[in-house]
């Protein structure tokens, strides 16, 4: 269970390494009436989040092909090795892109953000898991729980952890500002105005430092 317990951990970590949902969240903070949009936006990325992760779970409990009981350590940490070499891909993938389709996004959403109803900020929410990278740790953290066939309170729990983790980019902003919203407008546009300029590759370093370790980590586990 603890190799699981890290893998999940790592998985989340590399999730919440994105520039884009802590930049959509700080847009929304900062836009003219945040109270519209924050929280709806939070308990979108939330539930999204549960909900792939849960649905990944439930749904591998029933294929036809199992792990063995001995072995299910062994699987999680071949199965964490292929997600590893898939971190450290995307990673080099964002040190030679310029992420210049990603800025144009979030210039249209900008504008957007002024007529948009709460429920739209929550369908955000929603849709920002399903990303490429999003699904694929979700899908990863789903299938490592669902091989260890937890009871359904162990399980609720692993998933709504993963899901505060790989979410804590939106979480730990819109906490900062319920706290204070004056006092975090400040912080929060200098905090914005910074991942524009070195975000992208502080994400590729992290992933890519992620992506070595559930490599190393999981070699060390066979």
């Amino acid at each position: 269970m603890l190799s699981t317990v890290t893998s999940l951990l790592l998985f989340a970590v590399a999730g919440a390494m994105s520039t884009v949902p802590v930049s959509v969240t700080i847009m929304i903070l900062l836009s003219p009436d945040p109270r519209r949009g924050a929280l709806p936006f939070l308990i979108g990325s939330l539930a999204g989040s549960v909900v792939v992760v849960g649905l990944s779970a439930v749904g591998l409990q029933f294929l036809p092909v199992r792990p063995p009981l001995l072995h299910r350590d062994e699987w999680v940490a071949q199965f964490a090795i292929v997600i590893g070499v898939l971190l450290i891909g995307y990673s080099l993938f964002l040190f030679l892109s310029k992420g210049q389709r990603e800025n144009a996004m979030l210039g249209k959403m900008t504008s957007r953000f002024r007529s948009a109803r709460p429920w739209e900020f929550a369908v955000l929410g929603l849709g920002l898991n399903l990303r490429p990278k999003a699904i694929l740790l979700a899908v990863t953290a789903g299938a490592v729980i669902s091989v260890q066939e937890p009871s359904p309170l162990e399980g609720s729990i692993l998933i709504l952890a993963y899901a505060l983790v790989a979410q804590s980019a939106v979480v730990l902003p819109v906490a900062v500002w319920l706290q204070s919203p004056e006092r975090a407008q400040a912080p929060l546009t200098t905090l914005y105005n910074w991942l524009q300029r070195h975000g992208r590759r502080i994400a590729a370093i992290v992933t890519l430092a992620i992506g070595l370790f559930v490599v190393g980590y999981s070699l060390a586990q066979l």
